[in-house]
């Protein structure tokens, strides 16, 4: 309720762009209603309004650590490869009502938290003795998906919008010169990596796919999944 006031304090401080989120469940409230909720919207709206007033760009995530509840208990979040056409729902009511007032998005923050902090990342409760490096994976896949869509959303409502990818940044360093160790870091690099290379190149980079085969992780690649993410990289 003060945001007015943050925003002019902003301006005063010479920002030029202001980094947000939107809650999935302030739009739908349980993430599959067929109509949004009007007030959540208009909530949204009035926020990019007042920093349009002071000449301040909204960089706008769609999903931070967001997931409805109804979402998770009654789908399993993102394991559920339904999840993927509740948020197509979801960016077409956001890129087509703040169509004037926002240019930049942000699909996931933090997409490889999947891998860390699961519920978080996506929603994902493990059921006793579920393969859960399978679970996250998958869950994964249906996020990258999804983002691809968005992106290919967003740019055919309006074709000045630029979607862009987030990455949870962190840097493994070797222990030792030995080959071992400097492999090592390579691999647990390549876990964050994989998932920029997917939304930046639009195909599964070949030592994900390898990883994949080592750890019989079963990733349901569908040939529109393949296209989609092909022909939908971020800007």
């Amino acid at each position: 309720h003060h945001y007015k006031e943050d925003i002019a304090l902003f301006a005063e401080m010479g920002f030029k762009t202001f980094r947000m989120s939107i809650a999935w469940s302030r739009i739908f409230p349980k993430g599959e209603e067929e109509e949004p909720n009007e007030e959540g919207l208009k909530f949204y709206e009035d926020v990019f309004k007042e920093c349009k007033k002071y000449e301040i760009e909204p960089l706008v995530t769609i999903t931070h650590f967001d997931c409805p509840m109804h979402l998770i208990k009654t789908y399993g979040g993102w394991k559920n490869r339904k999840m993927i056409d509740f948020y197509k729902r979801l960016v077409t009511v956001l890129f087509t009502r703040y169509k004037d007032l926002v240019k930049y998005w942000i699909t996931f923050n933090e997409i490889n938290m999947i891998l860390h902090l699961p519920f978080m990342g996506a929603g994902l409760h493990f059921e006793e003795n579920e393969d859960q490096t399978q679970a996250k994976y998958v869950s994964a896949h249906h996020e990258l998906v999804a983002s691809a869509w968005a992106t290919k959303i967003a740019h055919e409502i309006d074709p000045e919008n630029m979607v862009g990818c987030m990455l949870a940044a962190g840097n493994t360093y070797a222990n030792t010169c030995a080959p071992e160790d400097v492999w090592k870091s390579m691999e647990k690099d390549r876990e964050n990596y994989f998932f920029i290379d997917v939304q930046s190149r639009g195909e599964y980079p070949s030592y994900a796919r390898a990883f994949f085969e080592r750890n019989h992780i079963c990733i349901e690649m569908l040939p529109e999944d393949e296209q989609i993410l092909k022909e939908n990289t971020v800007d």
